[in-house]
């Protein structure tokens, strides 16, 4: 591919993975690598990430931990080299597995604090109808999304598209 033309999607697909580390509250130096793996045609090595994207190794070696506890990238030998290489991770169950995991570690916290909210309400003489009322709606979405990602953890993604699409025609 000529190198115009390489720079080009390298643009468009570092900004959307820029962007999308940014809603999430990462740095761009986040989405810079992200979208440097996904075109990237192999392993790459952390001198490389550094040489491409022009950041001091600490700020690539913090950023691809950052990727990788997200579960975007992956770590990998390369036989007969000592160095860190990674890879963008590509496969969809192995996204969502992540994803999964994410976000139970979210709705986990949030419960947590909801059970916590609940025994300070009982310590109140008169808790208002309004509060009590967003903490219980709190809790049932919550528990809603828990189960939704039970449900969802169950099949890959190849059976979770087929019982949508099942659904759909059903309706």
């Amino acid at each position: 591919m000529q190198q115009e033309g390489r720079e080009i999607l390298k643009r468009h697909m570092v900004d959307a993975c820029v962007k999308v580390a940014n809603s999430s509250g990462c740095s761009d130096a986040v989405g810079v690598l992200r979208g440097a793996l996904i075109l990237a045609e192999g392993p790459v090595s952390m001198d490389e990430l550094v040489e491409e994207t022009g950041y001091s190794k600490s700020t690539v070696s913090a950023n691809m931990s950052t990727l990788e506890r997200q579960g975007l990238a992956k770590r990998v030998i390369v036989p007969g080299d000592k160095r860190y290489y990674y890879l963008a991770v590509s496969d969809p169950d192995s996204l969502k597995k992540e994803m999964i995991i994410n976000m139970r570690q979210e709705i986990q916290l949030v419960i947590a604090a909801i059970n916590r909210t609940e025994e300070d309400l009982k310590s109140y003489t008169r808790p208002s109808d309004q509060t009590t009322k967003r903490v219980r709606q709190a809790r049932s979405c919550y528990q809603h999304l828990d189960r939704l990602l039970d449900l969802i953890s169950r099949y890959d993604i190849g059976e979770l598209i087929q019982l949508l699409e099942q659904g759909i025609k059903n309706d």
